[in-house]
């Protein structure tokens, strides 16, 4: 019971040292609140300011347990001072006791079942994976890891500070319960949003709604962030409407601050400072004033400094890691940000968009998860246009849905499914028993061992009641295998590889429970390589040589320009130059560069047909391979092994006096090529040079029958095998 008691203690003092900073400030900004709201808000408040805190020690290496410990006591001790001193909030208006007995009744019982869900070890696949990966990284680190290559450690990471003082004390389980904390605070605040404005049933309603949806639940209850965003909004929609009673600039502070929070949280909440900004724009009927804007914006843009100005100084982009197209940079390529946009917007084994609904509602297997059969009723919500209460729902709903636009997951929706049930809940509230009916039949049908009967096997949901494991009355090692099967290769890996080197995967892994760094072909450019790399044996082995020939010419440059545009990749294996049927010796006074990936240029230049350069974007006008010389050098022969790009148009240019590039030819000779010789032990070799001397391969990559059948040609040897996981040392 001791690690139970180390997992309450981590949650609850992340928690506590929360609310204290947001006693400290609704105190000292003097918000007049009413009680209930005021709880809420300072933990929702408070949060922001801790995970802006952790941010500032993970960037100075100051994130540990002794700081966290004491720096949180002072903060409490500081807090419960300045709490004797508030004087008594009022309550929130009445509602009856019968409809707040019943939805008590029914959160609790909920309540209950999720919290064990939420104390047993952590097993989703991003909690596991990157959110927790990152904490156990920051936490070996002390800090941010400057060195590790992961899209997913470019993120803004607002929920993953609170994470991390969490981890400290309680490790997986307790920054899952930080984030549960999130997940109940958000059908309170809407409790406390009817009750303020008029709207109580309603507002008890759409609370049911959301605490007994199947995939809101699934995620409240894992270490995500959605829960912790969607909080963020519905208070920044919440303390807007406040701020319609009162306009007091330092709502605006307060408002500014979970705006900023939000974009901190997770980079799709970023349309949360301009709905605010819009708000008080629009309520004003004129442009705010200075004042306004600066109590709204500076507070904002405070709380979003740590993870611009991280990634600005780290990678040369503030928004990595997207927009790289606009902020080129050697970490991440635009092509595989494209790549990765792209999967994420379309559905995968729908065959009609008529689908979406019932999945999002019924199945949940297509879309990960499913929100609930009432929610087909959503179409109801547009009832609530009658009021000027409903219009402002809707319009939330709307403006927090676009970011679903950008991947296909249920949960994405999530943001904007208060505002819909609150909506459903003001449009029926004038129906006869209505409310209470749907929200008991939501809740009945929602209840997980009821929801297993109807909805997709796969469905991501909570299918099971965990307390004996929860509680660590059984061991939790077959509890974690059950959901993550690479942790049976934990021992082994942790066995082979040493401290400090890295394992290459094509997939992602459970990276918060592996203590070595993982490198995965997606998520970085480093990745990418290696991808490329193990892939050159069978997927690109430079099957053609194009051949650029002209009369001989002296010069100090030369280059390959593409003058077309296309969609498709243009990539080189080798560049040779050649005068008189000799190839120019490669010299190390040679200038080589590239646009776009000029960084990997030299990859055309290095005599090994397991490595290439790539535009690794669409192919655009000027795109070039080019290659300066200390003095002039006579040229009569450009060749590029390379797959050929049928839709790029290749010219050879050489650089004329006065630095002017004068095109020769575009028109090659393509002469088909033998495969390399020894490719597959090459390509070993380089991964071995990039610090790649693990691999973790599943029976579906491309390149494992080749590897299963000749790991004497690979030079491989392996390791351990665990549910299709092979695990290899590069010899």
């Amino acid at each position: 019971m001791r690690e139970v008691a180390d997992i309450l203690f981590g949650a609850a003092f992340t928690v506590a040292v929360s609310v204290a900073l947001g006693t400290l400030l609704v105190a000292r900004l003097r918000l007049a609140l009413y009680r209930w709201e005021a709880a809420l808000f300072e933990f929702v408040a408070g949060a922001g300011c801790l995970s802006f805190v952790t941010a500032i020690l993970c960037t100075l290496h100051l994130a540990r347990k002794g700081v966290f410990q004491w720096g949180g006591v002072a903060i409490i001790l500081l807090a419960v001072r300045q709490a004797r001193r508030t004087p008594r909030r009022k309550s929130l208006p009445a509602v009856p006791l019968t409809w707040m007995a019943v939805f008590f009744l029914g959160f609790g019982v909920f309540f209950i079942y999720y919290f064990f869900t939420a104390l047993a070890p952590e097993v989703s696949p991003d909690g596991s994976g990157y959110h927790l990966g990152n904490v156990v990284r920051m936490w070996r680190n002390h800090g941010f890891d400057w060195d590790y290559p992961s899209m997913y450690a470019y993120l803004s990471q607002g929920t993953e500070m609170l994470f991390l003082v969490a981890f400290a004390f309680g490790r997986h389980s307790a920054a899952a319960l930080v984030h549960f904390t999130y997940f109940c605070t958000l059908p309170l605040l809407m409790v406390c949003w009817g009750r303020r404005f008029g709207w109580p049933k309603a507002g008890l309603f759409a609370a049911i709604l959301i605490f007994a949806s199947p995939v809101i639940a699934k995620d409240g209850v894992s270490a995500y962030n959605d829960l912790a965003v969607a909080t963020l909004i519905y208070a920044v929609f919440y303390l807007l409407q406040v701020w319609d009673e009162f306009t007091t600039p330092n709502l605006l502070i307060v408002i500014g601050l979970l705006a900023g929070a939000s974009y901190g949280a997770k980079y799709t909440a970023f349309l949360t400072l301009p709905f605010a900004l819009g708000w008080v724009w629009y309520t004003r009927q004129r442009f705010p004033s200075r004042r306004d804007l600066l109590y709204l914006i500076v507070p904002a843009l405070l709380m979003v400094a740590p993870w611009t100005l991280r990634n600005w100084i780290w990678l040369g982009n503030p928004f990595a890691p997207f927009f790289n197209s606009w902020f080129p940079n050697p970490y991440y390529h635009a092509g595989m940000e494209r790549i990765y946009a792209e999967g994420l917007r379309h559905y995968t084994g729908m065959k009609h968009y008529w689908e979406i609904p019932l999945q999002l509602t019924l199945r949940g297997g297509l879309v990960e998860g499913m929100f609930g059969p009432v929610f087909l009723l959503a179409p109801c919500g547009l009832l609530a246009l009658r009021w000027k209460s409903g219009r402002r729902l809707l319009l939330a709903a709307l403006v927090f849905a676009l970011p679903a636009y950008l991947n296909t997951g249920g949960r994405f929706l999530i943001p904007a499914a208060p505002f819909l049930a609150l909506a459903m809940g003001v449009g029926l509230a004038e129906v006869p028993g209505a409310l209470p009916a749907l929200a008991l039949f939501h809740a009945l049908v929602c209840w997980p061992p009821v929801l297993s009967t109807y909805c997709d096997p796969w469905d991501w949901r909570i299918s099971s009641f965990p307390y004996r494991v929860a509680l660590r009355l059984d061991p939790v090692t077959p509890y974690i295998l059950n959901s993550i099967g690479d942790y049976a290769l934990k021992v082994p890996i942790e066995l082979h590889v040493p401290r400090g080197a890295r394992v290459f995967s094509f997939a992602g892994r459970p990276q918060a429970y592996i203590d070595r760094d993982i490198v995965v072909s997606y998520e970085s450019t480093l990745g990418n390589l290696a991808n490329d790399i193990l892939w050159a044996p069978q997927a690109h082995n430079a099957a053609t040589a194009e051949h650029f020939k002209f009369l001989p010419v002296t010069t100090r440059g030369v280059r390959v320009v593409n003058i077309v545009e296309g969609a498709d990749f243009w990539t080189v294996a080798e560049m040779r130059l050649r005068s008189q049927g000799r190839e120019l010796a490669r010299s190390p006074g040679w200038r080589i560069s590239a646009w776009p990936n000029g960084w990997e240029a030299p990859l055309a230049f290095d005599n090994s047909y397991a490595t290439r350069w790539s535009t690794w974007q669409d192919i655009a006008p000027h795109a070039r391979l080019q290659v300066e010389f200390p003095t002039g050098q006579l040229v009569d022969e450009v060749v590029l092994e390379c797959d050929p790009a049928w839709k790029a148009h290749l010219q050879v240019e050489v650089l004329a006096e006065g630095k002017r590039w004068v095109p020769i030819t575009d028109t090659p000779e393509i002469v088909p090529r033998d495969a390399a010789p020894g490719i597959r032990r090459a390509a070993t070799r380089e991964m071995k040079a990039l610090g790649l001397s693990y691999l973790l391969i599943n029976k579906s990559d491309m390149v494992y029958e080749d590897m299963r059948k000749f790991p004497a040609f690979w030079g491989v040897t392996e390791l351990a095998e665990a549910n299709g996981t092979h695990f290899y040392r590069i010899d």
